[in-house]
């Protein structure tokens, strides 16, 4: 095994990995179809249905694999590029942190106007910013940024292949043991710590896409040499979940079962890239649904607040629900278009560039990179 410090520069450095994009659409639309099958639920006097039922569970795949990608792209920038605080407190500052907070106030006016919500305590609003809680998705945006304060850290002790490896052991062994964490502490800090927004449960996830980030060309290697197995191991995870919440009944995407099925997954997903990206449409549709994806994740819950309350009661039947979905991916896929038209839209939404490759497939650039 051959040891690469953070320090290295990669000669495929200035390649854009196309993989981690389709895996980022793949959770990007598994998030959507959880958050379009709850308000379906909630817009049916609270009742599932088959299909509402296993878009919301299996979905439960998408926030996790979220988790993934980010510590994928810090630790694999770390890898390329050697880490400098300034420009990663600024970068993150402003591609994530003031996202969510203009977002964060976005959502409080749309409660405060639909539900007539007023402001309560100073220091209570700023908690449920901080805490995500301003609207239901935004946990993860917080989880995330508690990541980034003790990523620094982290980066400058695990800059090894080896020593990767090893932070991702530890962290697989701090989430199995924080699965039903509860200290017994009352109070805010008490619900901090037992609620579904304390970082420490999901580092397992961070670090395993930087255990990614390190094993790039291996896993790449391995797993688009075996596209068909890939798309096999894709089957079973997903019939396992259905198992699960068959059998268990409701899951949350804090399951235990995840420890093992979000590496499969993400492996598995890269490794089918190859089949898709042959299929000219797949390839673009995906392609922007991974480029939209954290706009489309910040945006869909306001599209489907406004629907619940402005559309018909008809809307809401089960044949209605794919149509649903669609509506939703489209809609905040054009806002996000034309937002990038107004100067300073980075700062509301951010959206990767893409670079052109000299449209070489991309396992074709993993391999020259590798060889």
């Amino acid at each position: 095994m051959t040891s690469k410090t953070g320090e290295q520069k990669s000669p495929a450095q200035n390649k854009y990995i196309f993989e981690i994009h389709f895996l980022r659409a793949f959770a990007c639309l598994l998030v959507v179809g959880v958050h379009v099958s709850a308000t379906n639920y909630g817009m049916n006097e609270e009742t599932w249905n088959w299909f509402t039922y296993f878009m919301n569970q299996y979905g439960r795949f998408g926030t996790t694999i979220f988790a993934v990608i980010s510590g994928f792209l810090l630790f694999y920038q770390v890898k390329r590029k050697g880490f400098e605080l300034g420009r990663f407190l600024q970068s993150r500052f402003l591609k994530i942190v003031l996202p969510f907070l203009i977002w964060s106030a976005a959502y409080r006016c749309l409660l405060y106007y639909y539900d007539m919500q007023t402001l309560g305590d100073p220091v209570d609003e700023i908690t449920k910013v901080l805490m995500g809680d301003s609207f239901y998705h935004l946990y993860f945006v917080a989880i995330v940024v508690q990541f980034y304060l003790i990523f620094p850290f982290l980066q400058k002790i695990f800059r090894t292949q080896t020593l990767v490896l090893v932070f991702t052991v530890i962290a697989l062994i701090i989430s199995y043991n924080l699965y039903s964490f509860n200290p017994g502490i009352e109070g805010k800090l008490g619900e901090f710590l037992t609620g579904k927004s304390f970082m420490p449960i999901w580092i397992f996830y961070f670090a395993f896409g930087g255990f990614m980030a390190y094993f790039w060309d291996e896993i790449v290697g391995f797993a688009t040499k075996r596209p068909w197995k890939m798309l096999a191991v894709i089957l079973l995870v997903s019939a396992g979940a259905v198992y699960e919440y068959q059998t268990i009944g409701y899951v949350s995407n804090r399951r235990l079962t995840n420890l093992f099925n979000i590496p499969a997954l993400s492996i598995a997903i890269i490794g089918i890239y190859p089949l898709l990206a042959k299929l000219s449409l797949v390839k673009k549709t995906l392609t922007v649904i991974g480029q939209y994806s954290m706009g489309i994740y910040l945006v869909h819950p306001m599209i489907l607040y406004l629907f619940a309350r402005h559309l018909p009661e008809t809307y809401w039947q089960l044949e209605y629900v794919p149509l649903m979905f669609i509506a939703v991916m489209v809609i905040a896929s054009v806002f996000i278009r034309i937002l990038q038209f107004i100067p300073f839209s980075g700062f509301i939404i951010p959206v990767p560039k893409i670079k052109n490759n000299k449209k070489q497939p991309a396992v074709q650039r993993e391999q020259k990179a590798s060889a």
